[in-house]
């Protein structure tokens, strides 16, 4: 919960439950609310009475698996460079490379029924526990989750920054997954990462896979034309 690399086999989306998703090992609950938090803060809206909205449980999961899966946040990063022209996008993919991160940052998540999966249940409750963010209740009919964000979660932000420095990186690296993701809806964000027949066709309780090796073709490709 540092900042600090991660794992690459997640230690938190091991071995398949029967009938159900692997469940997070204890330990790794107050990295993942951390990593949640800046999800919920960096990608909420404007609310009533000096809060904030985050929109969407689904989207919240679609944007936290680029979060985890960094070679799957360089193939968006190249689909934008080779659609819109921007250098930006292949910069970004080549530190993404350079620095090793899907060997020291992945995090693999569960291939569930719908998509990339992990039980935010217990982060979540870290979190409503200090105060920082609140699920809203849903009412009749309606089927998505969202979640206010407090004031004092970024006050709390600002704080642990100025601790610990290396927890900037999950702010620099949700403000770049938002500037791919903006506000689009977590059913159109998971439709991008079905492409991926890597993720598509993962067993179901089994961790998603890399896909590291095609990426890296694709940039040394783009490097060379």
């Amino acid at each position: 919960m540092d900042g600090q690399p991660e794992t690459t086999t997640s230690p938190d989306a091991t071995r398949p439950a029967r009938g159900g998703p692997a469940k997070p090992q204890i330990g790794f609950h107050h990295r993942d609310a951390v990593r949640l938090l800046y999800i919920l803060a960096l990608g909420s809206e404007e609310a009533a009475h000096d809060s904030r909205i985050f929109r969407g449980e689904k989207r919240a999961m679609a944007i936290d698996f680029l979060v985890r899966y960094p070679d799957y946040l360089a193939d968006e990063l190249l689909t934008r460079f080779e659609t819109e022209g921007d250098p930006a996008g292949l910069d970004a993919a080549s530190d993404i490379f350079d620095a090793d991160e899907p060997d020291l940052r992945t995090v693999a998540m569960v291939r569930w029924r719908r998509g990339a999966f992990q039980n935010i249940e217990m982060p979540l409750s870290i979190l409503a526990a200090h105060g920082l963010v609140r699920p809203l209740k849903q009412t009749a009919g309606q089927r998505r989750h969202d979640f206010i964000v407090l004031p004092a979660a970024f006050a709390f932000i600002e704080r642990i920054e100025r601790e610990q420095p290396s927890l900037g990186w999950y702010r620099s690296r949700v403000e770049l997954v938002m500037t791919l993701t903006g506000f689009r809806s977590g059913s159109d964000l998971k439709g991008d990462q079905y492409l991926h027949p890597e993720y598509r066709d993962a067993r179901h309780g089994t961790e998603i896979p890399s896909i590291k090796e095609r990426v890296l073709a694709r940039l040394r490709s783009l490097r060379g034309r």
